[in-house]
């Protein structure tokens, strides 16, 4: 039988280990049915997975015996995908098949065509949780607070990729295949002349993804679809 995998927002370090995150107590015991000698796969981030066993559990806490440790699946490429503010639903589903993908941070902007100008980062975080539970990452991509765009591409790290209409056809051939690599994904509506003018100033990179226009969403994850 398949295990279920769960993140802890530790770093796991002793075979035995005490567990008091309430929401995941309650998650094994009401929803899952979990009770003194259920299995689970637990893993902290750090790019490890641990077999376990739950031998101790009420309402508050578990303690959990580890019975196996073994390198877990962390994608390689470090992307960051820079993603322009979008309406809350559609920007939670960038972050979860974002975190499917391999993305390796997720940094929300505002851009002049931004729809949204506010970002709930702790559901941000939760939903990337539960993607990288389900996928079988041993990680979780870093979120970021909003940025500026301006901000975003003064940044020096890695090449910068911008997907725009007005770019020349994207060829993964003209990518030096160098990371970290930087993916700026425009809102609905697409850059203005005013952003696109400050990306060649900052080098950057813009291509287009096809002659058919793409929503937001679908834009990135096309995009990183292109390096993962």
């Amino acid at each position: 039988m398949r295990l279920h995998r769960f993140f802890v927002n530790f770093l796991i370090e002793h075979t035995k280990t005490t567990i008091k995150d309430e929401k995941l107590i309650h998650q094994w015991r009401d929803v899952f049915r979990y009770n003194i000698g259920s299995e689970v796969i637990l893993f902290d981030g750090s790019g490890n997975e641990y077999d376990s066993v739950i031998e101790k559990m009420n309402n508050r806490e578990a303690e959990v015996r580890l019975v196996s440790e073994r390198k877990g699946i962390v994608p390689d490429k470090k992307i960051t995908l820079y993603q322009s503010l979008i309406k809350k639903d559609k920007m939670e589903w960038v972050v979860e098949k974002a975190t499917e993908l391999g993305v390796y941070k997720i940094i929300p902007i505002i851009s002049e065509r931004s729809e949204k100008k506010s970002f709930n980062l702790e559901r941000a975080k939760k939903i990337a949780i539960e993607a990288s539970e389900q996928c079988g990452r041993a990680d979780v991509p870093v979120l970021e607070c909003i940025m500026g765009l301006e901000e975003c591409i003064m940044d020096e790290r890695g090449e910068k990729i911008i997907f725009d209409q007005t770019g020349e056809p994207f060829s993964f051939f003209v990518i030096h295949n160098t990371y970290p690599i930087s993916l700026f994904v425009g809102p609905e509506g697409g850059w203005t002349e005013k952003e696109l003018e400050m990306f060649k100033n900052a080098n950057a990179k813009i291509y287009s993804l096809g002659k058919l226009i793409l929503r937001a969403e679908t834009a990135a994850i096309v995009a990183i679809s292109k390096f993962s």
